[in-house]
């Protein structure tokens, strides 16, 4: 059940086994919006380094303008993988 997008630097990034068994651990609820994960990461409204070293934060508001769909990708590998996703009520963009 692995999924493939292309994020805006050309990168392949896959949704995976392991980024299933993640979220099926942790936030079970979000697997059924892996093609709005998957869209976070080929088309962010907004993106920022992870705290980790070699991985980045893509981030897509919703539709109703309060929450934000954050997905972690890590690129130490070709191609990349979705580590996690999550939803957040804070804006990215704004220091916190």
């Amino acid at each position: 059940m692995e999924r493939r997008v292309v994020d805006a630097e050309g990168r392949a990034v896959v949704f995976d086994a392991t980024s299933y068994l993640h979220l099926a651990q942790r936030r079970v609820w979000l697997l059924d919006h892996i093609d709005a994960i998957m869209a976070t990461v080929s088309e962010p409204d907004w993106r920022q380094p992870d705290p980790r070293p070699g991985r980045e934060r893509f981030y897509r508001q919703h539709l109703d303008l309060t929450r934000w769909m954050r997905v972690v990708v890590d690129f130490g590998k070709e191609p990349a993988r979705v580590v996690t996703a999550a939803i957040q009520h804070h804006d990215p963009r704004e220091q916190r």
